[in-house]
Order: C-alpha cells, then sequence, then structure tokens
C-alpha cells in the first residue's frame, strides 16, 4: 500500500515499503517510465532478504509535482522519508533515469549509504564532454510546459488499451506527465554537486548493446566516481525484468543474503 510522508509547504513524498522490515533497506530509484507499485521487478532482492523502499519522485503517482532547481535538492526531501524512517545506513539502487538521484542521495549521505547500485544509468550529462556523445537533441531552456509536450508524444502517444493500464505508464503520466518532463529538464543542467565527491562504493553495470543510453557516456561517467566497479555486458538492452533480475541475483543479493543470515 502506497504510504505519503509530507515535507516542505503541504506536499507529499509517496513511497512503497516491501519486503522484511527487518532486513537492510535499499532505497529504490526509479526509471523514467515506472511506477513504485511494480514490486514484481524486485521478487529476488526481497526473495534474499533485503528491505525495499521504492520512492516516487516529484509527479509521479501520489507524489506531488514540487518544480526541483537541480538535482541535489533530491536528497533534501529524500531526508525527511530517512529521518520518518529512522534509517541508520542503507543501499541505494537506481535505474536507468533514478540514477542522477541516486548519486544526489550518496553524495549527500555519505556516512549512510554502503553501497550505490547503477543499472542503465543515465549518465552525468552536466559534464560537457559526456554531453558532447549524447545523440538526442538537448535544450537546456526548454520549459516545463515543453517537455511535458514532448513527454506526451515520445512515451504516451499511440498506446494500446491494455498498455494504457500498466502501474507504470498510469503512475508516469500523472500531473501530466510533470515527473518525466521534470527529470528530462535536471538531467541535463547543473546537478548543484559533482560526481567526483560522491564517496561511496557504486556498483555499475551497463551494456555495450544499450541503445538508450550510449556505452561511451557510461563508461566517462564511470570514470568520474572515485570508487567505482564497472560491469559490462555485451548484448543486454537496456532494461527488461530478465536483466534487472540477473543484476540483482549476480551483483547485489549476496550482500542481503550475509546480511539476513
Amino acid at each position: 500500500m502506497t504510504q505519503l510522508v509530507r515535507y516542505g509547504d503541504g506536499q507529499w513524498l509517496a513511497y512503497e515499503d516491501y519486503g522484511d522490515q527487518n532486513g537492510f533497506p535499499v532505497l529504490v530509484q526509479h526509471g523514467l517510465i515506472a511506477s513504485i507499485r511494480d514490486d514484481h521487478l524486485f521478487d529476488r532482492l526481497i526473495e534474499s532478504g533485503a528491505r525495499l523502499i521504492c520512492i516516487a519522485r516529484p509527479g509521479y503517482g501520489d507524489s506531488s509535482p514540487r518544480v526541483m532547481g537541480h538535482l541535489a535538492e533530491w536528497y533534501d526531501i529524500v531526508s525527511v522519508l530517512i529521518e520518518a524512517l529512522g534509517l541508520a545506513s542503507f543501499d541505494v539502487l537506481a535505474m536507468s533515469s533514478g540514477a542522477p538521484y541516486g548519486y544526489a542521495i550518496a553524495q549527500r549521505f555519505p556516512d549512510k549509504v554502503r553501497n550505490l547500485f547503477i543499472l542503465s544509468g543515465v549518465p552525468a550529462l552536466y559534464d560537457a564532454n559526456i554531453l558532447a556523445c549524447w545523440p538526442y537533441p538537448v535544450n537546456k531552456n526548454a520549459s516545463l510546459a515543453e517537455l511535458q509536450a514532448l513527454a506526451r508524444e515520445l512515451f504516451f502517444s499511440n498506446l494500446s488499451p491494455a498498455d494504457q493500464l500498466r502501474n507504470d505508464i498510469l503512475d508516469s503520466q500523472m500531473n501530466d506527465c510533470f515527473g518525466v518532463a521534470q527529470d528530462l529538464r535536471l538531467r541535463c543542467v547543473d546537478w548543484g554537486f559533482k560526481l567526483p565527491d560522491v564517496g561511496a562504493n557504486v556498483l555499475m553495470r551497463h551494456s555495450r548493446a544499450d541503445t538508450d543510453v550510449p556505452f561511451i557516456t557510461a563508461e566517462m561517467t564511470a570514470r568520474l566516481l572515485p570508487h567505482c566497479t564497472f560491469e559490462t555486458k555485451e548484448s543486454d538492452p537496456h532494461f527488461s525484468r530478465e536483466v534487472l533480475d540477473d543484476f540483482i541475483s549476480t551483483t547485489m543479493a549476496a550482500f542481503y543474503e550475509k546480511a539476513h543470515a
């Protein structure tokens, strides 16, 4: 059941709390088109004994559509939830567009974040050299309204009736695609922090066959992180349940099985 925590001036942050409440906590940072209600994606991680806390970014699902000036504001929002849940230590799992938000949390809470797991992550597009390798048009001055219109056209036009009922489609379209639009805006401007300041242990995986996020941009991003282990896959797609399950099984699960034993 979706839960809410209040922050700021009457705004709400939505989250789901899955798994063993006594297990080691993992804060999940979802992708661009996603829903925190899709817990089936994390069955393997839940079975390993972890406690999963899936957080909906502003505008997604039941989270208030708060306008953020830069990504560093995310850790101020999430800190309210961390305090409310009394989390002394946790890991972060960030997928695709969730990666910059995972970096923000790790940079802000160096004494709390044990590991940061990045799967098919959006790269550090604040860096001019990495942005130069990004194959998609970028307009840093685009308004949220313009990006909302772009999101509607790119991701939600011509959907089948079955797709229109999916949790990830429904939650991503909330507030007229506000969350998706804000993700598209924030990823390409100053993040409010730099990746060399992220001291956490980072375990990153990326596929050479990723057609959404070019492999070279992931490699360049990994080099900016002081403590990053970079895993390469040859033929995986950008994201699928199978890709996530393999990442959990081979890279993540052992941490929680040991902690749970």
